[in-house]
């Protein structure tokens, strides 16, 4: 870990791209898309010291966000700077005005800082952002502390100070994802970011920005002398040539003496019509949930009528166990619709599910109770309809085999979440099994073995006693998306 200083020859240093590349890679998250910006912006150090002056640096943020690393330099004779730093790691607490810029993207201007030996200095730190907007780095001019500042010394005139901030503005804009244009107290435009001209070029002007009036530029009806009197900023939104922009307006003051506009330009016309894809999406998803509940609502009535004019019991029975199935999953796509989403609440939807259920399931001579405990777990719509068919057959297994000669029982679900496996347990107080075993020949245990197996990725298991018969089955929690990796990659 260091501060910024060093000794040695006395020349300029200013990083190779084989440096910058190898400090990005050994320290920093960025992709090569990100790395070939800083590139870009690291080939402009030395203009930026004939604008400026002082020392240049390019800082960018370690993944743990904990220290920033140098990945370009460039120093002049005299300076503490006599070695190059490239791939030297900074603390927030030595270089505040640095960290400050990383985290909120906001300038930092003329913030003090401090290096080896107890030097002071003062930084002036611009944000370096992609094409995304994300800050990828930031630009740093660094001036040690002796001495009267020219831009803090009385002699330079408000002219010196204005035209300092208005290049510093300019530096910033030319990385920004925003548009920008810049405005001076006639209000004749007199600098525009690629990113603005962009935009009015996506609108057909033919005439060059810079040069061209306030009300040529603006984006609806609002007068430039309103800005500088309101003395606040001024937003809106508009649609023109098939882009949609929230424009900010800004005035510029020193002190109460008013310096210009500036005109920020967000284009928000991919971001509107994704969410309008969305909403679109959502509504078509939720339509045929709908429809898919509807039409198993009314299979279920058809078999209902069906049955009815059904006499032997067990095909009486084996409508009713197809009802359930058909209702289970009718269940799903119903919370579906109502949520909106594609991810349900599995004790919501087993709690609903039996309740609703216990007209089809219970015979009217058994007084059974039915109790659900545990986790909260969401998950997606596939995975929760395999668990509402499980949990429907491992339970109407207990109604028919548990409670023989039995006018009252207790059938308790619990949910448990587990980091990889969560897990359901069926538990009931019946009699345990009779004769035959687990009546792992039924089309139900088929049912729930293939269904735990193939599509919940889980184990069933089955105990029973006595006392009465618990089985449990797990199914998989839905991975989540992995990290991309902490360091950057290779540049090919």
């Amino acid at each position: 870990m260091h501060n910024r200083a060093g000794s040695g020859d006395d020349y300029y240093i200013r990083s190779v791209d084989e440096e910058l590349i190898r400090a990005c890679r050994e320290h920093t998250g960025l992709e090569d898309a990100d790395i070939h910006i800083l590139l870009e912006v690291s080939h402009t150090l030395r203009v930026v010291h004939d604008l400026e002056g002082g020392d240049i640096f390019i800082d960018c943020l370690t993944p743990d966000g904990k220290k920033a690393v140098v990945i370009a330099q460039l120093s002049p004779p005299g300076t503490n700077y006599t070695r190059n730093i490239v791939g030297e790691l900074m603390l927030p607490v030595n270089e505040p005005g640095v960290f400050r810029t990383l985290e909120i993207g906001a300038p930092s201007r003329k913030l003090k800082a401090v290096v080896t030996g107890d030097y002071l200095i003062r930084q002036n730190v611009s944000a370096i952002r992609n094409q995304a907007g994300r800050i990828i780095g930031v630009l740093i001019v660094e001036r040690h502390i002796q001495g009267t500042e020219l831009w803090d010394s009385a002699d330079s005139g408000e002219l010196m100070k204005a035209a300092y901030d208005a290049r510093e503005m300019e530096r910033v804009a030319e990385h920004m994802h925003d548009g920008m244009v810049r405005f001076n107290t006639q209000a004749v435009a007199v600098y525009a970011n690629p990113r603005a001209r962009h935009i009015y070029n996506g609108i057909n002007y033919m005439d060059e920005i810079v040069g061209m009036p306030f009300e040529n530029l603006a984006f609806g009806a609002i007068r430039f002398d309103d800005i500088g009197k309101n003395g606040r900023n001024s937003h809106t939104e508009v649609k023109i040539g098939g882009f949609i922009l929230n424009v900010v307006y800004a005035p510029i003051h020193d002190g109460d003496k008013f310096m210009g506009t500036v005109m920020l330009i967000q284009d928000k016309t991919e971001e509107k019509n994704i969410e309008k894809e969305l909403v679109l999406k959502s509504a078509v998803i939720d339509e045929i949930h709908h429809r898919v509940k509807n039409n198993l609502q009314t299979i279920i009535s058809l078999l209902r009528l069906q049955r009815r004019r059904i006499s032997n019991a067990d095909a009486r029975n084996a409508f009713s166990e197809t009802m359930t199935r058909i209702f289970s999953i009718s269940l799903t796509h119903e919370i579906l619709a109502q949520k909106g989403v594609d991810s349900v609440n599995i004790k919501e939807m087993l709690s609903r599910m039996l309740n609703s259920a216990k007209s089809y399931i219970i015979p009217e001579t058994l007084d059974l109770s039915l109790e659900i405990h545990g986790d909260d777990i969401q998950l997606e719509s596939g995975m929760a309809t395999s668990i509402a068919m499980v949990v429907n057959e491992l339970v109407q297994n207990c109604i028919k085999h548990a409670f023989v000669d039995r006018q009252r029982g207790l059938i308790i679900l619990r949910i448990s979440y587990g980091d990889v496996l969560s897990a359901i347990e069926v538990t009931d107080d019946g009699v345990g099994y009779r004769p035959g075993g687990a009546h792992t020949g039924s089309l139900g245990h088929k049912l729930v073995q293939s269904l735990v197996e193939d599509k919940l990725f889980g184990k069933l298991s089955i105990e029973s006693s006595p006392e009465g018969t618990k089985a449990v089955f797990s199914f998989q929690n839905k991975p989540e998306k992995r990290k991309p990796h902490e360091y950057g990659r290779a540049i090919h």
